[in-house]
């Protein structure tokens, strides 16, 4: 299961930083996966089928 902390805040910076998007699992990390040859099935175990796994009752 993936996961996510990044956001907007960074307490390294003054003032927290510049804010930034909560997109990067999305918009970068996956199509990574995509383009390193892992196939659409696993990219849906790691997004849908072990969060729902992990979170339904």
């Amino acid at each position: 299961m993936l996961s996510q902390d990044r956001g907007w805040f960074d307490p390294a910076q003054p003032g927290g930083g510049i804010p930034k998007p909560y997109a990067y699992l999305s918009e970068v990390f996956l199509p990574k996966l995509r383009d390193s040859g892992v196939d659409a099935p696993a990219i849906a175990m790691l997004t849908r089928d072990n969060p729902f796994r992990t979170c339904a009752r």
